[in-house]
């Protein structure tokens, strides 16, 4: 499908961080002050495969991915929605975040990149305190988990706002939405979680 021509032009907000930093609640509560949608790789996997062969799987999180980049370029194209927000994967490697941003560019949108980062030992907390959540255990969101994904996260190299997810979440949604009333010109590079 070629990018639409008409009405404002999209602007998608991609989360970037490891598991339990706190993408999805800040996601939740950017949808809530500023507008927007959230397309998420975790809804559509748990969507998508039916209960009983659900195993969350990485065979069942490129599925999910692939479907959200599928589902992002139709809404870019058909429906030209004014913002979406991006959750549910750490987006940890450079080849990601650039798929994605490629293809916001070629469907005529405009990418907000924001990386999510807190000290790995406060990720760890809150996923164990998530662990009381059968669901977050079934999908292994562990402290293991986060820290092998933190020894693999490369770095952004693409403009973005690193954001202090230590901060009051009111504090971490007016800095975005600060953001996304501004250019977004002179963004740094290079941050990790």
């Amino acid at each position: 499908m070629q990018a639409a021509e008409h009405g404002p032009i999209p602007r998608v907000t991609l989360l970037v961080g490891l598991p339990g930093v706190g993408k999805t609640t800040l996601a939740h509560a950017l949808m809530a002050r500023g507008g927007g949608n959230i397309l998420s790789r975790d809804v559509i996997r748990d969507g998508i495969f039916p209960e009983p062969f659900l195993d969350y799987s990485q065979q069942q999180n490129n599925i999910a991915t692939e479907t959200l980049f599928s589902v992002l370029a139709y809404l870019l194209d058909v429906h030209r929605p004014r913002r979406l927000i991006i959750d549910g994967k750490p987006f940890s490697k450079a080849a990601e975040v650039h798929a994605l941003r490629d293809l916001v560019d070629r469907h005529g949108g405009q990418i907000d990149v924001i990386l999510c980062r807190a000290p790995l030992s406060e990720v760890k907390r809150r996923l164990i305190e998530g662990l009381a959540d059968p669901v977050n255990v079934r999908a292994e969101r562990t402290p293991d988990k986060a820290e092998r994904i933190h020894q693999e996260f490369e770095p952004l190299d693409v403009s973005h706002l690193p954001l202090d997810m230590t901060r009051p979440l009111d504090e971490l949604v007016d800095t975005v939405i600060d953001h996304w009333n501004t250019s977004g010109a002179d963004q740094p590079k290079g941050g990790t979680p």
